[in-house]
């Protein structure tokens, strides 16, 4: 009886499991891109971040520039 371990089974195995990993770490790094997106969507729209700008030009305002933009 062959054996099934051999050069060109241990080759397969290992591109399976650098293509897992690779797999996994752009998976996670894409949670994680959402999870922190939804966040601060979440913060800005109860308030607790203040925005300056629109679509790619807004900028998150620091909390000592929240009321330079109120006139006196």
């Amino acid at each position: 009886m062959e054996t099934f371990i051999n050069s060109q089974s241990l080759m397969i195995f290992a591109v399976a499991v650098i293509f897992t990993a690779v797999g996994w770490a752009w998976g996670k790094r894409n949670t994680v891109e959402l999870v922190v997106a939804s966040t601060i969507d979440s913060l800005i729209s109860d308030g607790y971040l203040k925005t300056q700008g629109t679509g790619k030009d807004m900028v998150i305002l620091k909390w000592q520039d929240w009321d330079n933009d109120k006139t006196d």
